[in-house]
């Protein structure tokens, strides 16, 4: 429907006829946009009051408090209804909490398991098959005579709190001294434990008798059977004594023996597996005492793996190692010089 911008000037100052009055009201009923019909602000202010009947009056207010109660209405409720959405959650949130499930012991199983992992032992062991003893260096640079048969076993890596050996057969042992971490052989069902000295173990499988031999230094030697009905003992051994216990009857025999201090076994070779040169060096100028001079930054990233014969003389030894890690050997009066 089209009303002309005249019959909407002439309804609004009430001058238009009854007809015309109709058609206006039909027409705003029906239409949204009036916007290009409204007036400018100084038509509006010239525009005479239009005359609307009673009855119109009643009938659009009726409309406007329709239309205002039901947005009052919705309001309302939405308000009550965010209100309880509110509640609902806070609710949820606290019956939550309340009956949240305890995490801790699996946390502590987790910590656990994590920490075995992170803890797990790797050990190395090492056999003599052959009919010869066989010289083995340790991590620490402590030396060991491991008699044909014997077998050792240890952890790595080697030094934590303590050095801890596991003895099978017969092995001398010469320890490097370091009070920090004491150095122990388990053997059958009894620990020797030293900071520096040299002693030799014998525990064959075979034999009811265990034998710790002490040659120079100081040992604490006892049962760590955890079989209540044996008897317990702990002994110190000076130079020159030796201790046998028999794991049969559990008993403990102490005599001394002076010729065991000229009784130290020599040893014939070193075996190595990933030393450091410079521990090689160490090993070899405390063996032949000779002096080695050697920058340590020169050999940080060189390792040795192998067995040196005792036997042969310092300065072909020294001459195969460096010419194998391409370094300069140069005899001086004392003894050698290394360099890169």
């Amino acid at each position: 429907m089209n009303i002309s911008d005249e019959l909407l000037d002439r309804y609004f100052k009430g001058i238009c006829t009854p007809e015309e009055k109709l058609l206006v009201v039909n027409y705003l009923k029906e239409t949204d946009d009036l916007s290009q019909h409204f007036l400018s602000k100084d038509d509006w202010d010239d525009a005479d009051d239009a005359q609307i009947s009673n009855e119109k009056s009643d009938e659009i207010f009726a409309a406007i408090k329709n239309q205002t109660l039901a947005k009052s209405l919705r309001m309302k409720w939405f308000k009550i209804t965010s209100a309880a959405a509110v509640v609902f959650v806070l609710l949820s949130v606290v019956f939550l909490l309340l009956n949240k499930p305890e995490i801790t012991p699996n946390l502590a199983k987790n910590n656990v398991v994590k920490k075995e992992i992170t803890e797990a032992i790797n050990w190395k062991s090492i056999v003599n098959y052959t009919s010869n003893n066989q010289s083995l260096v340790l991590p620490d640079g402590s030396t060991v005579k491991i008699y044909p048969g014997g077998e050792l076993r240890y952890a790595v890596p080697f030094v934590k709190a303590n050095r801890e050996i596991y003895l099978k057969g017969k092995s001398f042992f010469q320890v490097t001294k370091d009070k920090k971490h004491p150095f122990i052989v388990y053997a059958k069902g009894i620990s020797t434990t030293a900071l520096g000295t040299s002693f030799t173990i014998t525990a064959t499988e075979q034999d009811k008798l265990i034998k710790v031999e002490l040659h120079t230094g100081k040992v604490w030697v006892k049962n760590i059977s955890a079989d209540q009905s044996v008897l317990t003992f702990d002994k110190i051994l000076l130079p020159g004594s030796e201790l046998v216990y028999n794991s049969i009857k559990h008993q403990v025999k102490v005599s001394d023996k002076a010729m065991l201090v000229k009784e130290l076994p020599k040893l014939n070779e070193l075996n190595f597996t990933q030393a450091s040169l410079k521990e090689v060096f160490d090993q070899l100028q405390e063996h032949y005492k000779i002096k080695i001079i050697y920058n340590a930054d020169d050999l940080d990233e060189i390792s040795f793996t192998g067995t040196i014969d005792l036997n042969r003389k310092a300065e072909k030894i020294l001459r195969e190692i460096t010419e194998l890690n391409k370094l300069n050997q140069t005899k001086t009066t004392g003894g050698y010089l290394i360099t890169k």
